[in-house]
């Protein structure tokens, strides 16, 4: 877990070698973008911006109020947005352009220039605009009668694209939290662009005004209509009132004094019916008393009318006197005697006067009870008739009240159209706004246009960034093998060690100058070849390997120059060492260490020479060369014939170290056969060239054989300040005066490759 961690770090030292590897790169994008900013920026024409400030007020500083006719919330912020689109408006523009004459302006209509840049880009431009204007042809589909009917509705118009170039320079700017607003224009003349601004700000309060004055124009003609239409409608109301009052013969209005008078006597009436009635029950319980007593005269006295009768009164008092007379007189005279004749006449008398008077107040009740009925009927009557004329009566309330009201609605709506038209028509007549100018458009003196330290910083910044973004994605597009932690985490195999990049310039005393362990012991390649070999050395604990087959997984890496260094460096540690070049495809040892192919291993096979015939010393203290041989038609039948085991075999009983220099892995089988053979395999891989599937596929077919690896070797590492072993590629030698000195490997300018071959 704890490797793996450290894998999957990020190095920032990476980064930089890739920066350092791709400098160059990275300052060719850099300087075209700046220069090409540069260029254009010095050369732009300057850009000047006037600006204008206004106030949009919420409220129409109106005299008269009309917000009934023409209601419009300045509240809003829509309200505000509207504003600022009619600023943008066409209708805006062509009025500014109409009154500027912008239509003959070199602002708008500059005259061609006369060079080769110009010219190519007008001839470019006409291109594009032909096959344009061909495509639309192709592909219009509309019908004639639909052509009429957009011209009618509204056909492409001569300055649409003069409208739309002014529309495009205005800037609408509100200021936050406030009615404040600037508006900007861009121009080439200074004095154009404020006069375009200025003019700008007129128009659109011109048109503004003239919005609101035809508003109003609009109201006063719907008013007008209107109050016609109401007048009519009064007339008829009132006309409709006066004939109902004629028909029913109303003189005054039904007011609610009226109603209560009305209702009142019905009151009233009903209460005298009530009082009507229960007199004339009590007369009739008196007349039937009085009726029912008739028969029994001397009970007629109990009945209260006669009691209360002054005259019976006085006659029952006269009678009492009479009898207490009688009783007194019959005390001294006999019944017979005339006084008691004369008490009894008088008592006779009064007897008839008291029942005549009975008589007369039974009379006076019988007449009282009819007097009392005939009263009740007619109250009844009475109270039946105000009932029916108080219901016609409210018929006739209702019906004239609705005609009244009607009346009074048409004639309310009337004043009130009147009113409204007497202010709309002021209000026509006004030439306020709510729009005002703070600040007019004064001429700029220094242009806006181009920013030139913004324009450079901003093309630094960018172009330093494209060229490090292009930088790293280069990078990762590049799937090669560069680093030896690449070799150990991606491809899981052992790292033997580098080889730098050395130079095959120049004359090196007849030696082949890919022999860099030979013409120059003491440099940093042939120190890196005797770092190899000790490496392979101890890739065994138990014994070294022997025979050891060198290849690559595709052409091109370098193999021959390394398996021929790694032959001179094990030869120069005091061990006998011989190199077979089993490359039979595209032989280079030979041209190597300049000997002849005319004998070699493919002539030892068939028969043709024996072993010692096809040995060749070189001058090289240790160190034989086998050359490939004439080029045999099926070089990986031979290779995998018994007899080339037996080569082997025969050469292990000889030599301390057998090197094999085989073809790619993944362009023949060549190396596949012969692995089997081998002590162990080298791969080696260009370091930058190489593509990782190829390897791998190659590491595949040689574990298809069971081949045993040894590992890998990085051929043509770049190690000067801008490569990635840079940090790391320190060598320590021994100069010849014995001192041990510390030496740092640079990049050589002259190298121009790495000891590519073809193999």
């Amino acid at each position: 877990m704890d490797e793996e961690y450290q894998e999957e770090q990020i190095d920032l030292r990476d980064y930089l070698r890739v920066l350092l590897k791709r400098r160059w790169l990275i300052f060719t994008i850099f300087m075209i973008v700046v220069l090409t900013v540069a260029i254009h920026t010095f050369s732009a024409t300057p850009i000047y911006q006037a600006t204008a400030r206004i106030v949009i007020e919420k409220e129409n500083p109106n005299v008269v109020s009309i917000q009934e006719v023409m209601a419009v919330d300045t509240t809003g912020s829509d309200y505000y947005q509207t504003q600022y689109k009619i600023i943008e408006s066409r209708t805006v523009a062509r009025e500014v352009i109409k009154r500027l004459d912008l239509e003959n302006s070199l602002e708008f209509f500059p005259p061609p220039k006369d060079d080769i840049i110009s010219n190519a880009k007008q001839w470019v431009q006409d291109i594009i605009t032909f096959w344009k204007d061909w495509v639309k042809s192709i592909i219009r589909t509309e019908l004639p009668e639909e052509a009429d009917v957009t011209d009618e509705a509204g056909e492409y118009t001569p300055d649409s694209d003069l409208v739309s170039d002014f529309i495009n320079r205005i800037n609408v700017q509100p200021i936050r939290n406030s009615r404040l607003v600037d508006i900007n224009m861009e121009a080439k003349a200074p004095k154009l662009a404020a006069s375009m601004v200025n003019e700008l700000v007129r128009t659109y309060i011109d048109k503004n005004l003239e919005i609101k004055l035809e508003a109003a124009k609009d109201a006063v003609k719907w008013l007008t209509e209107r109050i016609e239409e109401e007048r009519k409608k009064v007339e008829a109301a009132e006309n409709d009132l006066l004939r109902y009052k004629e028909k029913h013969e109303i003189i005054t209005d039904f007011s609610s004094d009226a109603e209560k008078i009305t209702a009142e006597k019905l009151a009233q009436l009903n209460a005298q019916v009530v009082e009507a009635e229960s007199n004339r029950v009590g007369a009739e319980t008196r007349y039937q008393q009085a009726l029912a007593l008739e028969d029994t005269p001397e009970m007629l006295d109990s009945i209260p009318e006669v009691l209360k009768n002054e005259l019976v009164r006085d006659i029952k008092k006269m009678e009492v006197n009479l009898y207490n007379r009688s009783s007194e007189l019959s005390k001294k005279y006999g019944k017979n005697h005339p006084k008691m004749v004369a008490i009894r006449s008088e008592l006779k008398e009064l007897t008839m006067r008291k029942a005549q008077e009975v008589k007369r107040v039974v009379g006076s009740l019988r007449n009282e009870y009819r007097l009392a009925v005939a009263k009740e009927e007619s109250l009844r009557k009475a109270l039946n008739m105000q009932k029916t004329e108080s219901l016609a009566l409210n018929k006739k309330a209702i019906q004239f009240g609705v005609l009244k009201r009607q009346a009074e609605s048409s004639r309310n709506m009337y004043e009130l159209l009147v009113k409204r038209f007497k202010e709309t028509s002021l209000t026509e007549e006004m030439k306020t706004g709510n729009i005002r100018i703070i600040d007019k458009a004064e001429v700029p003196r220094y242009p806006i246009k181009p920013k030139k330290k913004m324009n450079l910083l901003l093309a630094m910044v960018v172009g330093l960034t494209l060229g490090i973004g292009f930088a790293f994605f280069l990078e990762y597009l590049d799937n090669t093998i560069k680093l030896s932690e690449e070799v150990k985490s991606q491809l899981r195999i052992p790292y033997l060690g580098l080889v730098p990049a050395y130079t095959t310039n120049g004359d090196f005393d007849g030696i082949a100058p890919d022999l860099v362990t030979v013409h120059s012991p003491k440099s940093t390649a042939s120190e890196s070849f005797r770092g190899i070999r000790t490496s392979i050395l101890f890739t065994s604990a138990d014994h070294s390997p022997q025979v050891v087959l060198i290849s690559s997984a595709g052409p091109e890496e370098g193999k021959t120059a390394c398996v021929s260094n790694l032959a001179v460096a094990m030869a120069q540690s005091g061990s006998r060492v011989v190199l077979l070049d089993c490359d039979m495809r595209r032989p280079r040892v030979h041209q190597i260490f300049e000997i002849p192919r005319d004998s070699g291993i493919s002539s030892f096979l068939v028969g043709t020479d024996e072993l010692k015939e096809v040995v060749r010393r070189t001058p090289i203290k240790d160190l034989d060369v086998i050359a490939s041989g004439p080029i045999p038609p099926n070089p990986s039948e031979m290779l995998g014939s018994k007899k080339m085991k037996a080569l082997i075999e025969a050469l292990r009983k000889d030599y301390d170290r057998i090197l094999i220099d085989t073809p790619p892995i993944t362009a023949v089988t060549d190396t596949s056969v012969l692995a089997p053979l081998s002590d162990g395999v080298i791969l080696i891989v260009r370091a930058g060239v190489t593509p990782k599937p190829l390897i791998q596929t190659g590491l595949g077919q040689l574990q298809s054989v069971n081949a045993r690896l040894l590992g890998a070797v990085l051929n043509g590492v770049q190690t000067g300040r801008d490569s990635y072993y840079y940090y790391q590629y320190y060598y320590y030698y021994y100069g010849e005066d014995g001192h041990r000195k510390r030496k740092q490997r640079k990049k050589d300018k002259n190298a121009t490759s790495s000891a590519e071959y073809n193999s």
